[in-house]
């Protein structure tokens, strides 16, 4: 089994009760993030219900990039479907199984109130936009 908090874009976040991994990083919530048929190819029916086949689950102002998601989140204009779409990937790429994340997010995140939960989004697309930056930085 492979250990997702060792990712140097990984966090350790407080959520629903428990400290949990987020992780934006993993080949599979990639795939996830760029949709279409590598949806189909990766992720289980309630997923792709869920993100939908043709519509990027990060699409949003700026665009539909995990750089562009952040740019929303750093000048607080996210939306509700962005904290719930970070947070279900970052649980996802943490080691959690699809059903479970999504179910986690129907608990404690939607129709709540989104400032606790949006810190937790900001927090893990931050991690991985930083990681992004560092890698494109190293010669």
């Amino acid at each position: 089994m492979t250990d997702h908090s060792t990712s140097p874009s990984s966090r350790q976040l407080q959520f629903a009760g428990k400290v949990r991994t987020f992780n934006l990083n993993d080949p599979r919530v990639l795939a996830m993030i760029l949709g279409g048929a590598k949806l189909k190819q990766v992720a289980k029916m309630v997923t792709i219900a869920r993100l939908g086949i043709g519509r990027a689950p990060l699409a949003g102002q700026y665009g539909d990039t995990p750089e562009a998601c952040h740019k929303r989140f750093l000048e607080q204009v996210y939306s509700v479907t962005d904290v719930e779409n970070v947070i279900a990937l970052g649980l996802i790429g943490g080691g959690m199984a699809e059903d479970e994340a999504f179910a986690l997010v129907d608990e404690h995140v939607s129709g709540k109130p989104l400032s606790a939960n949006a810190l937790i989004a900001s927090e893990t697309i931050a991690a991985f936009c930083d990681r992004s930056e560092k890698t494109k930085q190293t010669p």
